[in-house]
This record gives C-alpha cells, sequence and structure tokens, in this order.
C-alpha cells in the first residue's frame, strides 16, 4: 500500500475511534477543506496529471488529459457538495446519539413495572 494509502486508511480508523461528532468534524474537515482539505489536493494532482499527459505527442495524450481534467472537475464538484459537511457533522452534537436510542428504546419497549409485594395476614409475600 502507498504511503498515502496508508495515511486515508489511518485516517478512516481515527475516525471509526472518535467518540464526539466534534472529533469525526475534526477529520472530516481534513479531508474536506477546500483549500487545503486532501479531495482540493487529489484534484491538483489530477490537473497537473493531465497537464503532463498533454506533453506527449501520442494521440492518447490529449485524451488522457481530458480524462484527467473531468477527475478534477468532479472532484471539486464533490467537495462543493459536502462543504456544509463539516458544520452538519458538528451540529449533531446537540443530540448524542446514546441518548436518542435510549428514549426511543424504552418508548417503544416500554414494559410494565411489578406491582410491589402486598401484606397480607402481616405476612409479606
Amino acid at each position: 500500500m502507498s504511503e498515502h494509502g496508508r495515511h486515508l486508511l489511518a485516517l478512516t480508523d481515527r475516525l471509526n475511534g472518535t467518540e464526539t461528532y466534534d472529533q469525526a468534524a475534526d477529520l472530516v474537515e481534513e479531508i474536506l477543506d477546500p483549500v487545503d482539505g486532501a479531495l482540493e489536493r487529489l484534484a491538483d494532482f489530477f490537473e497537473a496529471t493531465g497537464e503532463k499527459a498533454k506533453e506527449s505527442d501520442a494521440d492518447d495524450g490529449f485524451d488522457l488529459a481530458q480524462d484527467f481534467e473531468e477527475a478534477a472537475v468532479d472532484i471539486r464538484r464533490l467537495n462543493e457538495d459536502l462543504h456544509l459537511a463539516v458544520d452538519r457533522m458538528r451540529a449533531l452534537t446537540t443530540s448524542p446519539p446514546e441518548r436518542s436510542v435510549r428514549v426511543t428504546h424504552s418508548s417503544a419497549t416500554a414494559v410494565p413495572t411489578p406491582a410491589p409485594p402486598t401484606n397480607v395476614s402481616g405476612r409479606r409475600r
């Protein structure tokens, strides 16, 4: 696996290990930051790769350059589509998942509590 692949895998592992939505949002921001995030850098890489392909005298160089340029545009579009994702992830902190799950679970599966034992003839059951 490449160094960059290992870095992304480690980032994914860190995301899976987060305990708060704020921590998760910080990691998402590493990917989605519009100036310095990994997606923007990946788009730059594909753009540069397209320019490199154009330097070739081969017929396929121009087609390959277009493919890489389209990939760069698609990645930037994806980054734009997700531009609010970090803020939306942080906003999830207003309702912790444990609380909402617990409330939903208890109201959906409420079981009547048995009555306490009664005193009959001075004896307890």
